[in-house]
């Protein structure tokens, strides 16, 4: 098994809130730390330029503000928990920047939390838990969201 770190997802949604939880219990069974990883997904499509239309700033800026608040709530928890971390923001399809950082950091454990959404929901929004349970590298630990 790797011995780097254990990666996580973190969006601050309810289910990358379960990672995270999950991703501590890790790090304290394996004295290994933790890398969370805050993918924003429209910065690539604003690199392309004015195709995206004069709503790509406030879309940015929107992402941006989500990541602070997730570094934020990220570094209450981690701290909280005693547990050695680090945070990174990163850019592009959260699969693949996920297994990216899996891959950099080599990772001991990849954790991801499940949104539970199902349907057209599903259809529309993608599944990253479905992608990189076909492509991870890494051992992965898909986490359900809470009942």
């Amino acid at each position: 098994m790797p011995d780097g770190a254990i990666v996580v997802g973190f969006d601050g949604t309810v289910g990358s809130h379960a990672a995270l939880f999950a991703a501590i219990n890790l790090a304290h069974a394996t004295h290994r730390p933790v890398a969370v990883v805050h993918v924003e997904h429209t910065q690539p499509l604003a690199a392309a330029g004015t195709a995206m239309g004069p709503g790509a700033g406030a879309m940015i800026e929107a992402e941006d503000a989500l990541a602070e608040v997730c570094r934020t709530n990220c570094t209450d928890i981690l701290d909280a928990a005693r547990v050695r971390w680090t945070f990174e923001i990163r850019h592009g399809n959260p699969a693949d920047e996920l297994a990216d950082a899996a891959a950099e950091h080599t990772a001991s454990y990849l954790v991801v939390g499940r949104h539970g959404h199902h349907g057209l929901a599903r259809l529309l929004a993608g599944s990253v838990s479905q992608r990189l349970l076909h492509h991870a590298r890494h051992p992965l630990l898909i986490i359900p969201p809470p009942a």
